[in-house]
């Protein structure tokens, strides 16, 4: 039998009282994969027909990893595993994996040609938010088919199901009946502790005075919107972007100005992406970071990706991979194994990453760029969040003069208990905290009394930037006292003794 944490085990029970039916919402990482297998041997136990498991997913990769979890837990051999995407087109298996673009056409048709053979059907819909579009709602042709009773059973799975059009989805798979969120799982040690520093970046002059004039372009635009249609003012920024683009499909007389907002929107956004102090921010975190540290860097857009990936090689020859939605299957599978098996320690990419890929052994993630999106936030988020012994890292670069104005932090909500925020400014190469700079200039005060060198000083003055980036600075007392006797060189000791002064600082011990 499939292991189940707490939340799995409870989640559970609820859908089997809601007749085997519904949307599960929880965070990245916290083993929706491990509740679907345990739900599809719950569901074996208790139907009295044959079971067929039909399983949907976004991506490819994804497709693969379903495979893997189906063999590894539930013991499921070559032949009943079949494989629907691409030019691979199994049928009539015990469990069917299809990817969306294939599914659309077909995935309908089979699953009442199984049930009119006289067998149940349990769809698990993975990453279901992607599934309400007017091309991918196409896989649930087959409920209006469906007679009263009909041996169907459906699990949705995702992170944030939150989409403008739920009904579409939540009709065929069921409605929410769990939320497990990245509170929860947090106190739950479900995932790992992590530290969020949020890193004000800034336009150039030239940017953001183009940004202001967008951005007064954009709200004339959006000032005539809403007066039209009032029931847009107030509603979350997701669903109003949903409904902007609505209204730029409709033959209607806003229609035009709706088209123009999305196109300063998206003109606002890209400067935003391509801001020149966002590489530069990056750069000067890696740097800061241990040398044996395995970082992802997300980006938004390909070419900074690319142009990132090339700054980064001059760096750190060889030590830096790229992975983006545009590179051939096979050199995308080459970077992700290259980076599992530590190859490469840098992992630069865009969206192709966001969703469901498991990546382990990943010490830090910089967010470089960022959508309007929470749920590919929390999608990036949830790439380093798989639970360890260590505490993760997480970099988010934002442009203090725009709408991005601290968004991931802000969307964070209740979690100040829980996640140190460590709030920094960047400018001219240096990252600033002013609270931290009364703490480092009281050690660096101390200890230039008590004659050490000005060598010593400066390697000090060093380890309290690094220890800074690094967060080590909040840890208790006697994780750092365990660290510092853990030491195996000079400069490890020198790093931790340098923590160690601060840490006193912070206490007041100094």
């Amino acid at each position: 039998m499939v292991q189940l944490h707490g939340w799995q085990t409870e989640c559970l029970n609820l859908w089997a009282q809601n007749g085997y039916m519904g949307i599960v919402n929880a965070v990245t990482g916290s083993g929706k994969t491990v509740l679907a297998l345990a739900a599809i041997q719950h569901l074996r136990l208790f139907s009295n027909r044959e079971l067929r498991v039909k399983i949907v997913v976004p991506q490819t990769f994804l497709a693969s990893q379903w495979k893997d979890e189906l063999k590894q837990h539930l013991g499921a051999n070559t032949r009943e595993v079949g494989m629907y995407c691409g030019k691979r087109k199994d049928i009539g298996r015990k469990y069917m994996i299809y990817v969306i673009n294939s599914a659309r056409y077909s995935l309908a048709r089979h699953i009442l040609n199984d049930i009119y053979a006289g067998c149940s059907v349990l769809l698990i819909a993975d990453e279901c938010h992607h599934y309400g579009s007017a091309e991918n709602n196409r896989i649930f042709d087959f409920y209006k088919a469906l007679e009263k009773n009909a041996p169907y059973y459906a699990l949705g799975l995702s992170a944030t199901p939150e989409i403008a059009n739920f009904n579409v989805i939540s009709t065929p798979l069921g409605r929410e009946i769990y939320c497990y969120d990245l509170e929860r799982a947090l106190t739950d040690r479900i995932i790992s502790r992590f530290v969020l520093f949020s890193i004000k970046i800034h336009f150039t002059p030239s940017e953001r005075a183009e940004y202001e004039e967008l951005s007064e372009n954009l709200k004339r635009c959006l000032m005539t919107i809403k007066k039209a249609y009032p029931e847009l003012n107030g509603i979350s920024s997701g669903l109003f972007f949903a409904q902007l683009q609505r209204l730029a499909a409709m033959d209607y007389d806003c229609s035009s100005i709706a088209k123009t907002a999305l196109i300063l929107m998206y003109r606002r956004r890209t400067l935003c992406h391509m801001a020149t102090e966002r590489p530069l921010g990056a750069i000067s975190i890696v740097k800061a970071l241990p040398t044996h540290s395995r970082i992802i860097l997300f980006c938004e857009r390909i070419y900074a990706a690319e142009q990132l990936h090339r700054d980064l090689l001059e760096q750190y020859p060889g030590a830096a991979g790229l992975y983006h939605s545009k590179m051939a299957d096979h050199t995308r599978r080459d970077i992700l194994e290259r980076y599992k098996h530590g190859s490469l320690r840098l992992l630069i990419c865009c969206k192709a990453l966001d969703e469901g890929l498991d990546i382990p052994s990943t010490d830090a993630g910089i967010i470089v760029s960022s959508s309007m999106s929470a749920r590919q936030r929390v999608q990036r988020l949830g790439r380093m969040l798989r639970h360890s012994k260590e505490i993760k890292r997480i970099y988010y670069l934002y442009i203090g003069e725009s709408s991005e104005d601290c968004e991931l932090v802000n969307g964070l909500g209740t979690l100040d208990n829980c996640v140190p925020i460590v709030t920094l400014r960047y400018t001219s190469g240096a990252f600033i905290h002013s609270g931290y700079e009364k703490l480092r200039n009281k050690v660096l005060e101390y200890v230039s009394v008590r004659a050490l060198s000005t060598k010593l000083l400066e390697a000090m003055d060093r380890n309290i930037d690094r220890a800074l980036m690094r967060g080590d600075f909040l840890l208790s007392e006697s994780v750092c006292r365990e660290n510092l006797l853990e030491s195996k060189s000079v400069a490890q000791r020198n790093y931790w003794t340098s923590v160690l002064y601060v840490i006193h600082a912070r206490m007041g011990k100094l």
